[in-house]
C-alpha cells in the first residue's frame, strides 16, 4: 500500500476553510471596528451606510494621543500584565517541573490543581477572590488576629487585587505550556547530565529550560496576552477607582455611547500588543545559523 504525498497546492486548499472563518470572524470585524475608528460623523444608531459614506479622519487618534488619561489606563494595564506574566512565569515553571519529574497519583493530583482555575467560572472566581481580599475578608481578618498589621490592607479595589486574581486564573496557560514542551524532552538527557556530575540545578538551568523554551514562550505570550484583554477580574476586584484599557473602552460603547473614540481605543489596544508579541519573538526566537 503506498501513501500519497500531497503537494503545496492540494495543502493550501486544505487550509482553505480556517481562511475563511479567520477572514470571517477576525478580519472584516477587524476592518469594520478600524473604519469605525476614523469615521468623524458617525452616531450609536446610524447604518452601515452612513459609516461608509460618511466622513474620515483621524481626529480620534489625535483626541487619544493626547488624553493623560488614556494614556495612563494604558500604562498601567502593560504594568499589571506584566507583573502577572512574571509571576505566573515564578510559580508555573517549577509547577510544570513538579508534574512532569512525578508519577502515579501525585502527578495526577499537581495536573489537576494546576487546571483548576480553568474549571471554575471567571465570574465565580472574581468574586471568591473579593471574598478573600475584602477589608473584613479571610486575609486581613488572619492577618489583624495574628498581630502582623493593626488595620486592615487594601487589597480590593486595588492594582496588587488585579494581579492576584488574575495570576490564579492565568496559571494554568502557563504550566500547561511549560508542561507541553518538557513532555518532549528526552528523559536520558538528565540520566546523562546527572551521571556526568551536574546537579539538579545545573540539569534544569543548562538541558531543560532551554530545550523548553519554546513552552515558556508559548505561556509567556498566552499568559500576557490575556492580562492584557482581561475585563471580568479587574472589573470586580479592580472596581471603577482603578480602570483598566478594557474598561476604559467598555466605557466608551456603554456608558459614553462614543462608539467611534471607543474603536479608536481598542485599535491602538491591539496594535500595541502587536508590537509587543512580535518584538518579544523576535527577541526570544533562537537564533539560525547562517
Amino acid at each position: 500500500m503506498t501513501s500519497k504525498r500531497i503537494d503545496a497546492t492540494e495543502s493550501h486548499w486544505l487550509a482553505l476553510p480556517a481562511l475563511v472563518l479567520i477572514a470571517a470572524f477576525i478580519a472584516l470585524p477587524c476592518v469594520g471596528l478600524l473604519l469605525l475608528s476614523l469615521s468623524t460623523g458617525f452616531r450609536p444608531g446610524d447604518g452601515w451606510d452612513a459609516l461608509l459614506s460618511g466622513p474620515l479622519g483621524l481626529d480620534h487618534y489625535r483626541r487619544m494621543l493626547g488624553d493623560d488619561f488614556v494614556l495612563g489606563r494604558l500604562g498601567r494595564t502593560l504594568a499589571i500584565s506584566a507583573a502577572v506574566t512574571l509571576l505566573t512565569l515564578a510559580m508555573g515553571v517549577p509547577l510544570a517541573l513538579a508534574c512532569w519529574q512525578t508519577r502515579g497519583p501525585i502527578r495526577n493530583l499537581l495536573v489537576y490543581a494546576s487546571v483548576m482555575p480553568l474549571l471554575i467560572s471567571i465570574v465565580v472566581s472574581a468574586y471568591g477572590w473579593s471574598v478573600l481580599l475584602g477589608r473584613k475578608g479571610l486575609i486581613n481578618e488572619t492577618l489583624l488576629s495574628m498581630g502582623l498589621i493593626t488595620q486592615p490592607l487594601k487589597l480590593m479595589h486595588s492594582d496588587l487585587g488585579i494581579v492576584i486574581g488574575l495570576t490564579h486564573i492565568l496559571l494554568p496557560f502557563m504550566v500547561l505550556s511549560v508542561l507541553a514542551a518538557l513532555e518532549r524532552i528526552p528523559r536520558a538527557l538528565l540520566e546523562a547530565a546527572s551521571t556526568l556530575g551536574a546537579s539538579r540545578w545545573q540539569t534544569h538551568r543548562l538541558i531543560t529550560l532551554p530545550l523548553a523554551r519554546a513552552g515558556l514562550r508559548s505561556g509567556v505570550l498566552l499568559v500576557f496576552t490575556l492580562a492584557m484583554c482581561a475585563f471580568v477580574t479587574p472589573a470586580v476586584l479592580g472596581g471603577n477607582g482603578t480602570p483598566v484599557f478594557p474598561m476604559v473602552i467598555y466605557e466608551q460603547f456603554s456608558a459614553s455611547f462614543q462608539w467611534a473614540y471607543g474603536a479608536a481605543l481598542s485599535i491602538l489596544l491591539l496594535v500595541v500588543m502587536m508590537l509587543i508579541v512580535a518584538g518579544f519573538l523576535s527577541v526570544s526566537s533562537p537564533k539560525r545559523a547562517a
